[in-house]
């Protein structure tokens, strides 16, 4: 077999495309965001979660908008482990260095506004509160991009209820195929009982990983573990209105109670209708 001679000046130039072939493409801090968001809300490893979001931070090719929502995600990961003056210097910093990032920022001077009360305990669980195809006042949509129309609306029409229901959608655009309305709360008044959290919900799925989880979870001080359940062992695919509930115990230390819904798959609607949050015990 003939060998085709390779000139020495074409050896640097090529060695340098082999090594520009072997090179990794780099990691998009927008995606990075995302898994850090599901790390903390799906998964609920609220400290794994920030450890995430501060290489993100670090990360030089991150843009202004996705350094705002980290901001954001890290003053929610640190008022949840009962770090409040962290969470506040935070939310500070966001609204100081990224005051031009207006949607983000609002949500972070919201965070502020009321530092100094605890927050208020559930609301607006019969969805009575709001309007029509905006989120449902009182409840929460973790920081995502604008372009990923992610949504989490006001219903009147096709609820279970004659009052009013909500719907997560995960939209075919989105990043990571999960949505999430959540709400939280101080544990203060909740603390050393035992809690029930209840909704009714119906899926709307279009492939075989459509499916919603509803999750409730107790944050104390200094990093300690909680109760946390988010249903990953029993989802819920039901496509008629079936209630479903979740019970579990406030520690006497409990900072923070938290719940919401839980939308995965995408293209994925989950109705949610007359929630309830009682103490039972």
């Amino acid at each position: 077999m003939r060998k085709i001679p390779i000139a020495v000046g074409a050896a640097p130039l090529l060695m340098a495309a082999l090594a520009l072939l072997a090179t990794e493409r780099p990691v998009d801090p927008e995606m990075q965001l995302e898994s850090a968001i599901h790390r903390e809300i799906v998964l609920g490893d609220v400290t794994g979660a920030m450890e995430q979001y501060k290489t993100i931070l670090a990360e030089p090719a991150s843009s202004r908008e996705v350094a705002a929502r980290v901001l954001y995600q890290m003053g929610q990961c640190e008022r949840k482990l009962g770090q409040r003056a962290e969470a506040h210097a935070t939310y500070a910093r966001l609204i100081e260095q990224y005051g031009d990032q207006a949607e983000v920022a609002s949500q972070a001077r919201r965070e502020l506004a009321g530092w100094d009360s605890p927050l208020p305990g559930p609301r607006n669980l019969k969805f009575d509160e709001g309007a029509v195809g905006k989120a449902p006042p009182g409840w929460t949509v973790p920081s995502l991009p604008k372009d990923a129309d992610y949504m989490a609306e006001l219903r009147r029409r096709g609820c279970r209820s004659a009052i009013g229901c909500a719907v997560v959608l995960v939209p075919a655009n989105a990043p990571t195929p999960v949505a999430s309305l959540m709400q939280s709360f101080s544990a203060a008044a909740y603390r050393g009982n035992t809690v029930r959290f209840r909704a009714w919900l119906k899926v709307e799925a279009f492939d075989s990983d459509g499916r919603a989880q509803m999750l409730l979870s107790v944050d104390r001080a200094n990093r300690q573990s909680g109760f946390f359940d988010n249903m990953s062992d029993r989802p819920i695919r039901s496509a008629a209105w079936t209630r479903f509930e979740i019970e579990g115990k406030v520690d006497r230390d409990a900072t923070f109670i938290n719940f919401g819904v839980i939308a995965v798959g995408l293209l994925t609607r989950v109705w949610v209708d007359e929630v309830s949050f009682e103490v039972v015990k």
